[in-house]
């Protein structure tokens, strides 16, 4: 699979990290009421919410949009992952396959050794909504789509191990 990102996705091109591997879109993360309310009415105005999951070689990065606008966005490095776990499921459709991906981020370690973790929870599916939830058309970016989704999930597997080996 080729990491370069097909033309729906050019939008994103600069939030990719250096090392890119493969795309996805996330479920939207969980906002507050002042937040949800001011969704709404961006969203009457034709601003969506959409979030992608980026993977590089040497980190996760999460980006939220509204519209073409970035609204938030998150890091989490490689070498600060404790633990992965992947499950598979599917919409309620059966249509579109979803990767539910825990993940534990070592935030701090204090001088006793005691480690502060953060749990992250992801549910991955294949980009096939571009910028401002438009719908990806091209038969060849589709495609690109899902083996992005798929590459993300081998890697992450493969992270897995290799952390499993370290510890």
């Amino acid at each position: 699979m080729s990491a370069n990102l097909p033309s729906s996705y050019s939008f994103i091109a600069s939030q990719t990290p250096r090392d890119f591997i493969g795309l996805g879109v996330i479920t939207l993360p969980k906002r507050n009421l002042f937040q949800s309310i001011s969704d709404f009415f961006a969203e009457k105005s034709g601003k969506k919410r959409i979030s992608f999951f980026l993977l590089g070689a040497h980190e996760i990065k999460v980006v939220h949009y509204q519209g073409s606008e970035i609204i938030g966005s998150s890091d989490i490095p490689k070498n600060l992952i404790e633990s992965i776990e992947i499950h598979a499921s599917k919409t309620p459709d059966a249509l579109v396959l979803i990767s539910n991906i825990s993940l534990v981020e070592c935030i701090s370690v204090n001088e006793k050794g005691t480690k502060k973790l953060k749990n992250h929870q992801f549910n991955l599916m294949p980009a096939l909504l571009g910028e401002n939830t438009s719908p990806v058309n091209n038969i060849n970016d589709i495609v690109w789509a899902q083996e992005s989704r798929h590459t993300i999930v081998e890697t992450l597997k493969a992270w897995n191990t290799a952390i499993q080996e370290n510890n």
